[in-house]
């Protein structure tokens, strides 16, 4: 065999992973957005509102909305 005369041996899968490795796009990063709401009254501070919440999920009657987007 001389120069060019041929094809050389190849491993297809490993050229199509390594392809996609490269070329491929990115996956967007997926973002949640956690909300909770409840009331308190008066002015409360962080750490009462903290406490307050670490209470309704103790209790179990913690309810929140999520909502994930790709970023």
């Amino acid at each position: 065999m001389g120069k060019g005369s041929g094809r050389r041996i190849e491993d297809i899968n490993k050229i199509r992973n390594n392809w996609d490795s490269i070329f491929k796009k990115r996956d967007k990063k997926q973002i949640t957005k956690v909300t909770i709401e409840f009331e308190m009254p008066g002015h409360p501070s962080i750490d009462e509102m903290r406490n307050y919440v670490e209470k309704l999920h103790k209790e179990d009657k913690l309810v929140f909305l999520t909502i994930t987007t790709n970023a």
